[in-house]
């Protein structure tokens, strides 16, 4: 049984990861009192959940909804993707990314990592530590592995797996790495995804 909501703002996130790392975020931002995070399991999985979210307890007390989406090769397929999934389960999509539509529930969507380019939010945290002295090791380890018969086929995770490995106390996931405070949360290049958040305010 789907755990019923408490809170009137709902952020959709892909998977455990990324509950983890928003979390964290929602908490430095000062917002996590007001928003009941799940994961919708991916593109696979989106429709399906976001479907039986809407019959579970407490969701008419929700008035906004934030959806996040990874671009991966192209940032308008995956908006196009997540809007034609809310159209088809009877919640209104805002016309561009980034935005909130009207009405209520209001629904806003962020295509990560910046609602244009390609990529995920593994992009998004590196750009937040790219002047870190630990990155010259991650893009020399990158580089040997381009020499392997059978290298790393995801580079931006290869990435952040380097990255945490060069931690003193290293975890193995992009969620765990900002609980531990790992990715700048002041960075500039988070401004955007912020900014879209502060919304649910």
């Amino acid at each position: 049984m789907l755990q019923p909501f408490t809170r009137t703002r709902l952020l959709s996130v892909e998977g455990d990861d990324e509950v983890n790392f928003f979390e964290k975020l929602l908490e430095y931002m000062g917002i996590s009192h007001l928003v009941d995070i799940r994961k919708s399991g991916g593109k696979d999985k989106f429709k399906d959940l976001m479907q039986a979210y809407t019959l579970a307890r407490g969701f008419r007390n929700i008035e906004m909804i934030a959806v996040i989406r990874d671009a991966d090769k192209n940032a308008k397929d995956a908006f196009r993707s997540v809007t034609g999934v809310l159209k088809k389960i009877g919640l209104k999509a805002p016309g561009n990314p980034g935005q909130f539509s009207s009405g209520i529930p209001a629904v806003g969507i962020f295509i990560m990592p910046d609602n244009s380019s390609g990529g995920m939010l593994e992009d998004l945290c590196l750009d937040t530590v790219k002047d870190h002295e630990a990155m010259k090791c991650v893009d020399d380890f990158i580089v040997c592995t381009q020499k392997l018969k059978e290298g790393p086929k995801n580079i931006p995770k290869a990435r952040v797996q380097a990255f945490l490995a060069a931690k003193p106390k290293i975890v193995n996931s992009i969620g765990l790495g900002a609980q531990k405070g790992y990715w700048d949360f002041d960075s500039q290049r988070l401004q955007p995804l912020i900014s879209f958040l502060n919304q649910l305010k």
